[in-house]
């Protein structure tokens, strides 16, 4: 995820730096495949990691956690300072509300659905709890940074 979306954030490999001296996460070291996408996510505060201060780079991304990167990532300027002023005016999925367990991300998965980045599956919930996959990923990103409608 971190990747795919400092990748695009950068306007390609090239333009994510090498990343800072000394690592952010204590698990993404300097030799870490990924670091300097890592490190990137986190300067634009895209990610922040987990509580006890871990990035955990080989856990999977659910569709909750990724509605949260790219409207962090998307935002203007990125991050939660772009998306402090935003109040959804509407809920979309009943499986992501204001009040229930996944109201950590609904204001990200409804920022994403107003500007139609995402959508919901054929019973017309979200299904924050599923996988990303790679493909799904891929789709957030390019229609996240209007590579694609």
């Amino acid at each position: 995820m971190a990747v795919y979306v400092s990748r695009a954030l950068a306007g390609g490999d090239g333009g994510v730096p090498s990343g800072p001296a000394s690592p952010t996460f204590p698990d993404v070291a300097p030799d870490h495949w990924a670091f300097r996408y890592i490190e990137y996510a986190a300067a634009n505060d895209i990610v922040r990691g987990y509580d006890d201060g871990t990035y955990q780079p080989s856990l999977a991304v659910d569709r909750g956690q990724m509605a949260v990167f790219i409207a962090r990532a998307i935002a203007v300027p990125t991050g939660e300072a772009g998306l402090a002023d935003y109040v959804p005016s509407t809920t979309t999925f009943l499986d992501v509300t204001s009040d229930n367990e996944w109201a950590w991300c609904w204001k990200y998965v409804e920022f994403l659905a107003e500007q139609g980045i995402v959508g919901g599956y054929p019973d017309g919930l979200y299904h924050p709890e599923y996988t990303c996959s790679r493909d799904q990923m891929a789709v957030y990103v390019a229609r996240g940074f209007g590579l694609i409608e």
